[in-house]
């Protein structure tokens, strides 16, 4: 299933292959990303760095800054959804030029839509429910 981000054009064609389900992309093309992501009311939510070798693709980093924006978004709303977006993908910005690997690394970005994110809390409550005997 292909995510909300993945369906805008500019963001598919700059994706240079996948690692399992998720595009991959290179620096600096990942910025452009997250500019699309953000004029599209998408909320990049992390970012995952990778080290590519010919046998495959390794984790060499990962953001943290979803811990705090956790903290400081207990709920967020559709009301001040492009406020998250846009503190979301300013940090997420901040992350990928604080790392400006080479040829040799990737990005993949944990991206959510509003849909998306409404989803994703539905199916929290969901588990939360107590099971019936």
């Amino acid at each position: 299933m292909f995510r909300d981000f993945e369906q805008i054009p500019d963001v598919a064609s700059a994706a240079i292959g996948k690692v399992g389900d998720e595009p991959i992309f290179p620096f600096p093309e990942v910025l452009g990303v997250i500019e699309l992501c953000s004029s599209n009311q998408i909320a990049v939510l992390g970012v995952e760095l990778f080290l590519a070798k010919p046998d495959g693709y390794y984790a060499s980093g990962c953001s943290d800054y979803d811990l705090l924006e956790n903290q400081r978004w207990p709920a967020v709303q559709l009301t001040n959804w492009q406020e998250y977006v846009r503190q979301n993908n300013a940090l997420a910005e901040e992350c990928v030029r604080g790392n400006p690997l080479g040829d040799d690394h990737v990005y993949i970005l944990t991206s959510s839509s509003w849909r998306e994110f409404c989803e994703n809390q539905d199916m929290k409550r969901q588990l939360r429910k107590p099971l019936r005997s």
